[in-house]
């Protein structure tokens, strides 16, 4: 069933005209999102706000069947609206007692939002006591259940984790279509919506890296890709990981990196399309950058280096080599 069909029940269920049958449909449709264990949120969306919908849309369906203005002589009208939601409570409850003792309805859990703005740093503690440093224009979603019954949390953008241990409950976080499972270890995840690959570096500890199709354990020194293109893993041995300490603090530095890196590393901090027109096959910077500073000032910074100009249109930064490098 989906969501239209969803929809067309509670109509029937509403007017009388529903059957047995379909009534039944109607909450099997509903209770599932409580009680179904596997969720592919990239082709569903996410099961929450599905969720909330629907009750939303029942709520809706109920307040519609109440006048806004009711005449003195009809106020049952009020009673029998409100009487048949807690009937239809009830009911449903009923229903899923004798259709399934065995399984308790579960409580849904809340989402925790923690998120930061372009140019901006957060440094945050998590239930279990494992610190975050959130890199700008990044999320960090978990439910209140972290800590608790498991650890597991979704990262968009950047961060710098340093997980504390506990052999009981791995840490996971679900970036896209890759996962990264600890147990305790520093690392560091690169996984920016607009970023080609998601890119996983270990500094102390080991993690597993991987989805349903294949994983590969990354030790110190090392970092994993994994290509959103195709789907394939690579592992990078030898990284130097003295600048990730920095890096979580808002400061990236560069070792003769190419341009088009670093403009790609800018444009993810500050959520902007920086373009290099020019001649850059012999260009590379040396240097670093204060995140925590406007992108302006990195942006002048960079220009100053490779003797080019800086252009603005709108949202996109142009940066204009006036001659080869």
């Amino acid at each position: 069933m989906n969501r239209q069909e969803f929809y067309s029940l509670i109509d029937k269920w509403m007017d009388g005209s529903a059957s047995e049958e379909e009534v039944k449909q109607l909450m099997n449709y509903y209770y599932s999102f409580k009680t179904t264990p596997e969720w592919d949120e990239v082709e569903l969306g996410a099961k929450s706000l599905l969720e909330a919908e629907m009750e939303q849309q029942l709520l809706t369906r109920i307040r519609v069947a109440v006048p806004e203005t009711v005449p003195v002589k009809h106020t049952w009208w009020p009673r029998i609206a409100a009487a048949a939601a807690v009937l239809f409570v009830m009911a449903v409850s009923g229903w899923w007692y004798f259709q399934r003792p065995a399984a308790p309805i579960p409580v849904p859990s809340r989402q925790q939002l923690v998120a930061t703005k372009a140019g901006e740093h957060k440094k945050i503690q998590l239930p279990d006591s494992t610190t975050v440093w959130l890199s700008p224009a990044s999320t960090l979603t978990y439910t209140d259940a972290f800590g608790k019954e498991n650890r597991e949390l979704t990262l968009s953008g950047e961060a710098f984790f340093d997980v504390t241990t506990n052999a009981v409950q791995p840490f996971i976080i679900h970036s896209g279509l890759v996962d990264t499972r600890v147990l305790g270890t520093a690392f560091n995840i690169r996984a920016f919506d607009a970023q080609p690959d998601v890119a996983v570096t270990v500094l102390t500890g080991k993690v597993a890296v991987g989805n349903a199709d294949s994983a590969v354990h990354v030790a110190p020194s090392e970092r994993a890709i994994f290509s959103k293109a195709t789907g394939a893993i690579t592992k990078k041995n030898k990284v130097a990981t003295g600048d990730l300490l920095s890096r979580r603090e808002g400061i990236l530095k560069y070792d003769r990196a190419g341009l088009p890196e670093v403009a790609a590393e800018l444009g993810y901090y500050y959520n902007v399309k920086i373009e290099i027109k020019g001649k850059i096959s012999n260009c590379f910077y040396f240097g670093e950058f204060n995140t925590n500073g406007t992108l302006e000032k990195a942006l002048r910074q960079l220009c100053l280096s490779l003797n080019a100009t800086l252009e603005s249109n709108g949202a996109t930064y142009i940066i204009r080599m006036d001659k080869e490098c």
